[in-house]
This record gives C-alpha cells, structure tokens and sequence, in this order.
C-alpha cells in the first residue's frame, strides 16, 4: 500500500543512489515474478522435475518453496484465488488457500521473495483472510540471500484487520485525493 515506513529500505535506497536502487528492484521484481510463476505451477500440482527453470540460483529458490509445500500442504483449496470486499472496497489476489497438515480449516498463504518479511504483510493477510474466513494466515519467505531457505512467519495479531483498514483510510487520504471513496477498490 505504501503508507507504512521502511527505514532499511530508504537507506539502502540512500546508499545505493535512487537510479541503481531503481535497476536492482526492477530486476528483483522480474525474478519474483518468475519464481511466483513457478510456485503456482507447484501449487496447481506440478512437479519440481516438470518445470523448466533456466537458472540455478532460480531453480534452488523454486526448489526451497517445493520442499515447503510437499512437508507442509496437505490440501489445495485454491490459487492465486481474487479476493474483494465490496463492504470496504478492496481486492487482491491471494497466492494459495490451502488446508496444513494437521489442520482441518483453511489457511491463506502468500509467498514472498522480497529481502525481508516486513510488518505491513500482515496487514495484506488479514484483508484476504477478511474474505476468505480462513483460519490461518501466513508467509512463506522463499530467501533470496540465503538461497535454498524458506521460512514461514505466521500472523496471529487480532488487530491486524482493523490495522489494515486505517492504512487504507490513509492511503485513500493522501492518495486518493479525498478521504474514503467508497465507490473506488484499493488492490492491496
């Protein structure tokens, strides 16, 4: 959404100048979306030798999130499954519902290859979980750095929901040019 302040982020964006800093993070964005690609091919039930994954450093991240998703994934629900609130005028899309292993209810699941787990992605989960009525929600971090390593990153927090929407009030505020518009849809 771009409201919340991600002080490690402006400083690298300091340290490496805003037309480099442009060129990585253009870059890291292709290959997210590739790896996304791939991981929703697993998703729909494609094995890891199927694919046809070009570079090694691509192929171990993709690897990483297949690991995951056969320990972990007993059942899959849906995928990159669109996801609106008409009451609050909103919509994404969620990358897996899926029931856990050892759950009985659904869980959302968003997979990210950003640098970090940052605290605004509860915010995104608790908004598909609004609509979903999962009982879950969670990150799989496929790591960029640490190439090969996945790690999950569970939300719990009650007020996650209602922080999400105070974040979309201040976006429609200083963005929208007006305070709430009902008749406009924030993606998220």
């Amino acid at each position: 959404m771009g409201i919340i302040r991600k002080p490690r982020l402006e400083t690298w964006r300091g340290d490496k100048g805003n037309i480099e800093a442009d060129r990585i993070m253009k870059q890291a964005g292709n290959i997210g979306t590739v790896i996304h690609g791939l991981c929703e091919q697993i998703n729909l039930g494609v094995s890891l030798g199927e694919l046809e994954i070009g570079s090694e450093s691509i192929y171990r991240m993709v690897e990483a999130y297949y690991e995951w998703f056969c320990a972990a994934v007993d059942e899959v629900i849906d995928v990159e499954k669109t996801v609106v609130a008409h009451d609050y005028q909103y919509a994404g899309t969620a990358d897996l519902v899926a029931v856990l292993k050892g759950d009985t209810e659904p869980s959302v699941i968003d997979i990210k290859t950003s640098g970090a787990i940052y605290p605004d992605m509860a915010l995104q989960l608790a908004a598909y979980e609004y609509v979903l009525g999962t009982s879950r929600r969670l990150i799989c971090h496929i790591d960029k750095k640490d190439i090969g390593k996945w790690r999950i990153k569970e939300y719990t927090n009650p007020d996650d929901f209602r922080m999400f929407l105070y974040a979309k009030e201040l976006w429609n505020y200083f963005y929208g040019g007006k305070p709430v518009d009902r008749k406009s849809i924030v993606v998220v």
